[in-house]
């Protein structure tokens, strides 16, 4: 019996390192995606479930080579309650081909926040990592989703997830989302990509 099973178990261990090595010489190196643009953008917040707040941003994202890119952004925020303010971000990601039409993107940003209240002002500096993968679903259609971790103020683990429509080959129309423990978004953007 003993001898059976390790027979079956060296049988399979050789028809999926045979697969595996199959998948290795044919790997993708490029799926096509744009990761230099600029974009504008439209999120509503719910933060902690206790303000909400409306944010415009600038954001945008060049490509340094076939992996690595950087981002940054500039964000308008105004809520409840009398608070608004202000956030400046910048950061650098990475992405690969797992498989056709498939990259695993990772970013780390750097995070100023400057807030006003009606009880005086408040400021922090914090991070977010983000880590999951994007798709091209169809020719016009990408998504994207994954976990985020965000450290400001409070810490905050939730999942996110974008959708793409390919209006034109260098304009994009998107919607995002977040929900995480503290916070819930959902936005709209439109991006060139040049």
């Amino acid at each position: 019996m003993f001898k059976k099973a390790l027979l079956v178990s060296g049988i399979a261990l050789t028809v999926s390192g045979t697969a595996m090595a199959e998948q290795r010489t044919s790997a993708v190196r490029d799926n096509g995606f744009s990761y230099s643009y600029g974009q504008l953008a439209y999120d509503r917040w719910d933060v902690d479930g206790d303000w909400d707040a409306d944010a415009l941003s600038a954001e945008g994202s060049f490509g340094l080579d076939e992996h690595l890119f950087v981002r940054g952004a500039l964000r308008f925020y105004d809520g409840d309650y009398d608070i608004d303010g202000k956030q400046l971000s910048g950061g650098i990601g990475f992405h690969t081909p797992l498989q056709q039409g498939l990259d695993f993107v990772t970013s780390a940003d750097i995070i100023y926040d400057d807030r006003d209240h009606r009880f005086g002002d408040d400021d922090d500096v914090g991070f977010e990592i983000r880590g999951g993968v994007r798709h091209a679903t169809t020719d016009k259609i990408e998504l994207s989703g994954g976990l985020t971790y965000l450290d400001l103020y409070d810490d905050d683990l939730g999942v996110y997830g974008e959708g793409l429509f390919k209006a034109t080959p260098a304009v994009d129309i998107g919607a995002r989302v977040v929900v995480a423990g503290d916070r819930d978004t959902i936005g709209v953007f439109g991006r060139y990509n040049f």
